[in-house]
């Protein structure tokens, strides 16, 4: 006797039910993404006892005729698609055709629906997935969905359902996140005969976000806009400082859908950087706009999660857009305009990843041609700043003169000194301090390690945020003060900061160094396949690479962080980690971070107020200055309000 069974229609709804229908807060998303779907404006959804009682959905959408009403009911019965191509070109909230079937069969069902051009509408009643009956009845246009005794037949199910306060807190907050995505759309939810929320439609989403999270909320939100790789990202970032101790409040909307994606989560995780306090999340709004072929919905029955196709570029877009807000609205370290890079220009070298091209870019000579037009040799990556006598020189990259000199109560300290023993003179109008030699202070006046400026002494201008130098402490780390309380800056990891990105956007000639004698190297099929498609991507890490040969290439440059005898295992061990990981994965970054750290002034290096103010000026001319290339914070913010608490003040 065979063991292998059909089962009935009725088993296998209630198997798609469990699926799609966890809790009461499931069918109000089902059935208000079905309104959405029908072009409603207004949508109102009334609940009893937690929706276990009761749940019901109204709208005036483009309601139904009585031969879909009826046929909604089979399984696998949709509007939203017709063929299987359609499935990777999905527009729509709804297109499985499971949520209706799915519904009826764990409740007592009952649609109420009209088309506007009819003079009167249908009202289906279905139980258990069982049709009792379909009559004409009279409604406004659109659609009335009424679902009652929620999983009457199933009780085991029914035992898992939670408190009326927890099941109503499922539905807000998913009726809240549809409506932060429908700013156009009027919302109103009623519990028990109270409103639990009434939201009318707006421009704007603003209002919105006013009225869900209240003023303070919104007060700490801070707007982006970008478009980047074919992809839109707008929101909202929380000013650093704002935060919570969940994810919770990071909202994501991929075409106006929320959902829940880890890729988007790691990169707000990395936009917002290490200054964020460790199990602390700030709040955010992101909302992706993208060709809908390029993202799929079809991966979880309830739509939850999505994949991308391109997931380096929604990344790379996310990190930049939210890096750029919090960076220009919310500086600690001001931002100069003459200097600092656009982050979306430099957002795949500064960030720790690897973005392959499917197609090469250009013929290996072309990009030769190019990229060097000169063979004058870059200075090597050992010219890179390596003492703190040098650090006021490695300022001098075009940028904006410094404001007055700051003066310390017990005299300025001594200017850095040349090797010769001499005090270094400007070259230019480009030098980030005034030329004058500062006095010694007396010899019997000790210099404290902490040196504080005096009242009268002029503030510099950072940028015109109020950052005000006070000393440094320990030789270790630069305090000074800010609009609402201080900031101690390392000043080991601020410098790593300055050096790498130097190094990274090639100023100096340092990314790369032209090799006298070329590097061959053997690599297999697929590897070589692989670099010949990805020239310009090597390139923008410092290689420049031409094809020599079956299954060989010639490197004529190299990073100049890498050491010529180590390029060959370097550049082995690279593929083989892309291969392993992936492209998105930490490559040539970790090398050039090495070569900055070893570079960067050290802890317990004394540096003078003078220096102490051109590193902060070299910081706000970095994309990411709050932290070093290994991940570390370059800053710590204390707030007045954490001031005023250990002293027993609030």
């Amino acid at each position: 006797m065979s063991k292998i069974r059909q089962l009935s229609d009725e088993v296998c709804n209630k198997i798609a039910a469990g699926e799609v229908v966890e809790r009461p807060a499931s069918i109000v998303k089902e059935l208000v993404e079905n309104s959405l779907d029908a072009g409603a404006r207004k949508i109102t959804v009334t609940i009893e006892d937690g929706g276990r009682r009761s749940i019901s959905v109204a709208d005036d959408g483009e309601g139904m005729d009585a031969d879909d009403a009826l046929l909604c009911l089979d399984a696998h019965s949709t509007s939203k698609i017709a063929s299987e191509a359609d499935i990777f070109d999905i527009a729509s909230f709804g297109f499985r055709g499971e949520a209706i079937p799915s519904i009826a069969a764990v409740t007592r069902l009952t649609i109420r629906t009209r088309r506007r051009e009819t003079p009167e509408g249908v009202e289906v009643f279905i139980a258990g997935g069982k049709a009792l009956s379909e009559k004409p009845a009279g409604c406004p246009p659109g659609t009335e969905v009424t679902a009652r005794d929620l999983f009457f037949n199933v009780p085991a199910r029914k035992g898992f359902l939670r408190t009326v306060a927890t099941e109503e807190r499922h539905i807000v907050e998913i009726l809240s996140n549809i409506a932060l995505a429908h700013p156009d759309v009027a919302f109103i939810l009623k519990a028990d005969g109270r409103i639990l929320l009434s939201t009318p439609s707006a421009p704007s989403i603003l209002p919105r976000i006013s009225e869900f999270f209240g003023r303070e909320y919104a007060g700490a939100l801070l707007p982006f806009s970008r478009t980047e790789r074919g992809i839109t990202v707008n929101g909202f970032i929380a000013r650093r400082g704002f935060t919570r101790n969940s994810r919770a409040e990071q909202r994501i909307f991929v075409n106006a859908r929320p959902v829940e994606s880890a890729p988007v989560y790691r990169s707000i995780k990395e936009a917002c950087g290490p200054m964020l306090e460790r199990g602390r999340f700030q709040p955010a709004l992101i909302y992706l706009t993208m060709p809908p072929g390029t993202v799929d919905v079809n991966v979880h029955p309830t739509k939850r999660e999505v994949r991308f196709r391109n997931e380096f570029d929604v990344i790379a877009a996310v990190r930049t857009a939210v890096s750029a807000a919090l960076r220009t609205n919310d500086a600690v370290i001001p931002v100069t305009s003459e200097g600092m890079n656009d982050p979306a220009e430099t957002s795949a070298r500064l960030f720790p990843d690897f973005a392959p091209d499917i197609q090469a870019r250009d013929t290996p000579r072309e990009l030769a041609d190019n990229t060097h037009p000169s063979d004058d040799a870059p200075v090597p990556a050992s010219g890179i700043v390596t003492s703190v006598d040098s650090l006021l020189e490695s300022a001098r990259v075009g940028y904006r003169v410094l404001g007055p000199m700051l003066h310390a109560p017990f005299g300025t300290p001594q200017s850095p000194q040349n090797t010769n023993g001499s005090a270094p003179q400007p070259e230019d109008a480009e030098l980030p301090i005034p030329p004058e030699q500062p006095q010694n202070p007396p010899e019997n006046e000790p210099h404290p390690d902490f040196r504080l400026v005096a009242e009268d002494a002029p503030a510099t201008d950072f940028g015109g945020t109020g950052l005000r130098l006070l000393g440094v402490l320990e030789n270790s780390y630069i305090v000074a003060a800010i609009p609402g309380g201080l900031v101690l800056i390392d000043q080991h990891a601020a410098h790593e900061r300055v050096l790498f990105e130097r190094i990274l956007n090639g100023i100096d000639g340092t990314l790369s160094q032209k090799l006298l004698m070329p590097i061959t190297i053997e690599l297999s099929p697929a590897d070589m396949a692989y670099v010949a498609r990805n020239l310009h991507e090597f390139e923008n890490i410092g290689f420049e690479i031409e094809p020599f040969g079956r299954n060989t290439i010639k490197l004529n440059s190299i990073p100049a962080a890498i050491k010529q005898e180590n390029v060959g295992g370097f550049f082995h061990d690279m593929l083989a980690r892309i291969g392993e990981f992936g492209a998105g994965q930490r490559l040539a970054t970790d090398t050039l971070a090495r070569a900055a750290c070893k570079a960067a002034v050290k802890a317990h290096d004394r540096l003078s107020l003078q220096e102490a103010a051109a590193l902060i000026e070299q910081m706000s001319h970095c994309a990411l200055p709050y932290s070093c290339p290994h991940g570390r914070p370059t800053m710590l913010n204390i707030s007045l309000s954490e001031i005023e608490r250990r002293f027993g003040r609030k």
